[in-house]
């Protein structure tokens, strides 16, 4: 109701809107920053992805595990979950679940943002710590840039797998010195079926409103604030023991900015506090003894700036701090009536603290250009509930590290230190290659370092490891990239040596592993990470384009000699583009290779890959016209109606889940977007 609402005050708007300057549009190239790309405007508005990560796996080098429809894991180049920085607005969203039902990314709503900047790799140490497989940088910003008025945008979708409805609508004003920002979305979407036409859990339900209003006091600076309500209900997942009854984010923001001292001094504050639930009850037949777990996780932090001009150095400085504290408590009884025990403390109220304080800087060097950065950041944990007993019956989460670890030490700290160097040099007319360097660490996160879910099998058992090191990453990047007239392309190969990277696996008495038992454990190990990405445009007419792009990793864990878990196989995309008369008409065919290199045995490894995945192939075709002010998307996916799955699912990560179950991809489907932009 909120977004027809917007719809109309848009269109009462429209006849006292003051004159406008008209749209200027700009034909030619993007000029690609290497190691990153940028989505935005329609491509935020595909009407057939349910979660931003099921849409970012168009970017090369970035692929997405699946439990369900919604929560994907983002993964690039071959890291997810803690090695990936994601920052909405420049605050940090961080998830509820212990099995991560609820990834940072699954708070944003795609076609509610400006853009969303995918960093591949260590381009810069301004965006936090860790970041080391990459940053995903989603943003959004009131409109300066425009006229004063009333201006922004609705629209609506619908599909015949999974998608059963959408609405999205953004409002836009611009004062003399004030601008406003509302945006508001709605969507259901119902278990959709795969090429076998079997239907797969997946439906859910997704509101969220965004707020954001700012003041420019002139030569004081500018001040803007937002306030954020995302919520998604009844989430189900077929690759998990539980469902998601309940998943709430709320968030507030707040920014200022000015000219200071012949710089930019920029200052952010934020907080956001996210309440989740999940069962085995809710959304599927009760089983024989039903569980319940309600969790929170609150994150507030800030970070200060300022840029400026040294010389012949472009100059950043800056200081972030973050705190996370999460809580989960699982409860346990006959039905879903008698939840009345306490099984077990899966978060024992777990305290995460940083502090970073980085410096970077670029400049001329000859033809090219050099950048230099350097990074400190102190970490410190904690666990306050650790040494209580979730019931006389259960042990106290401490106890259940020192049965496995030894230590009961719930406290931990540590310093990191990062740096950077990259170079980038002109070769030739349109020719530029580029070398980075990198050390970059990042630490263990709540369910790494604190989680203790027990139960009565040891394999069911999944304990963390409050003595986990620092991840050391060393990375070195090459690449090269050539723009011509009509073409561009570009390579990059990267490889990532690892020192103490937290690998999960099963107890077998390795070094630092007390038992034996096949439970799920957290331990520190050598391994290295390698891997090639491809990208080819072409713009053979003015109407007619075509992309192809190919990426491939490689990781091991060098101290047991066997593959690391959850790679992404050898996967590419070719895409055509004709803009007609009639519209705009695409094909993109996407696929990837068989995955051999798996971690799938429990007795050798980690089990976490569920198999070696064959290969697969998949046509998607796309139209779209524009009618005045009106747009009209169609799109058709899985033409042939394929059935496969992807090497990376969730399911694979699940405790709760032992059998691991690979969650099949939608099959074909057909998917209409409406979307008005009134004059102006």
């Amino acid at each position: 109701m909120l977004s027809f609402a917007i719809a109309a005050a848009l269109a009462a708007q429209g006849a006292d809107l003051p004159p406008q300057l008209p749209q200027v549009e700009v034909i030619g190239q993007r000029i690609d920053v290497p190691g990153e790309e940028a989505v935005a405007g329609d491509d935020l508005r595909s009407p057939a992805a349910g979660d931003l990560a099921e849409l970012l796996r168009d970017v090369n080098g970035v692929s997405a595990g699946r439990m369900g429809g919604h929560g994907l894991e983002p993964v690039i180049r071959g890291q997810s979950q803690g090695q990936l920085n994601v920052r909405t607005d420049g605050g940090l969203v961080v998830g509820a679940c212990p099995n991560r039902m609820d990834p940072p990314s699954a708070f944003t709503v795609a076609a509610a943002v400006d853009r969303v900047i995918v960093v591949k790799g260590v381009q810069s140490l301004a965006h936090g710590t860790g970041g080391t497989g990459g940053t995903i940088l989603v943003e959004r910003e009131l409109p300066w840039s425009a006229t004063a008025g009333v201006t922004g945008r609705a629209g609506a979708g619908a599909g015949d797998n999974g998608l059963d409805w959408r609405a999205d609508s953004q409002l836009l004003w611009r004062g003399e010195r004030a601008a406003l920002r509302l945006d508001a979305n709605a969507a259901e979407y119902g278990d959709y079926v795969d090429g076998d036409g079997e239907a797969v859990r997946s439906g859910f339900r997704r509101r969220s409103l965004h707020a954001m209003a700012g003041h420019d006091f002139g030569d004081a600076g500018v001040l803007e604030v937002g306030v954020e309500r995302a919520e998604t209900l009844d989430a189900r997942f077929a690759g998990a023991g539980m469902d998601a009854p309940l998943d709430r984010m709320t968030g507030a923001r707040l920014a200022w900015r000015r000219e200071l001292a012949g710089g930019d001094f920029s200052l952010r504050a934020w907080r956001n506090e996210v309440d989740h639930v999940m069962d085995n009850f809710s959304l599927r037949p009760q089983p024989a003894m039903a569980m319940r777990v309600p969790a929170e996780s609150d994150t507030q932090g800030g970070d200060l700036r300022f840029e400026t001009i040294v010389g012949a150095w472009s100059l950043t400085t800056g200081l972030d701090i973050s705190a996370n504290r999460r809580q989960a408590t699982r409860y346990a009884g006959p039905n879903p009536a008698m939840l009345s025990m306490v099984n077990a403390f899966l978060w024992p109220d777990a305290r995460l603290d940083q502090a970073g304080l980085y410096g970077e800087g670029s400049r001329a060097l000859g033809d090219g250009t050099l950048t230099a950065g350097l990074r400190v950041d102190r970490f410190r944990a904690e666990a306050r509930r650790a040494d209580v007993r979730p019931s006389p019956m259960a042990m106290a989460p401490s106890a259940f590290y020192a049965m496995y670890y030894g230590g009961t030490d719930e406290r931990w700290d540590d310093t990191g230190v990062s740096g950077l160097l990259r170079f980038e040099q002109p070769l030739a007319e349109g020719l530029t290659a580029f070398a980075g360097l990198s050390r970059t660490v990042r630490a263990a996160d709540a369910t790494e370092r604190y989680l203790a879910s027990p139960a009565a099998m040891p394999s069911g058992r999944w304990i963390g490891n409050p003595s986990l090191a620092l991840e050391k990453h060393t990375q070195l990047d090459l690449g090269l990239a050539w723009e011509g007239e009509r073409a561009t392309a570009s390579a990059v190969a990267f490889v990532d040596r690892v020192g103490d990277y937290i690998l999960r696996d099963r107890a077998r008495g390795q070094d630092g592993v007390l038992l034996a038992d096949g439970a799920s454990v957290y331990r520190n190990v050598d391994a290295r990470l390698h891997g090639l990405e491809l990208e080819a445009r072409w713009q053979w007419t003015q109407t007619l384009s075509l992309e192809a792009e190919a990426a491939w990793v490689r990781g091991q864990n060098r101290s047991d000699d066997r593959p690391l878990a959850q790679m992404p196989p050898l996967n590419g995309a070719l895409a055509l583009a004709w803009d007609t008369r009639a519209g705009e008409w695409t094909a993109r065919l996407r696929g990837a290779s068989r995955q051999d290199r798996v971690d799938a045995s429990v007795l050798t490894g980690s089990g976490l890959d569920a198999r070696s995945t064959p290969g697969f192939g998949v046509l998607d075709l796309g139209w779209s016209r524009p009618f005045g002010a009106h747009r009209l998307r169609l799109d058709l996916k899985n033409v042939f109606d394929r059935t496969y799955a992807e090497h990376l699912n969730r399911a694979n990560l699940d405790p709760f889940n032992p059998d691991p179950v690979q969650v099949n991809e939608p099959g074909r489907g057909v998917f209409l977007a409406w979307e008005w932009t009134p004059a102006g």
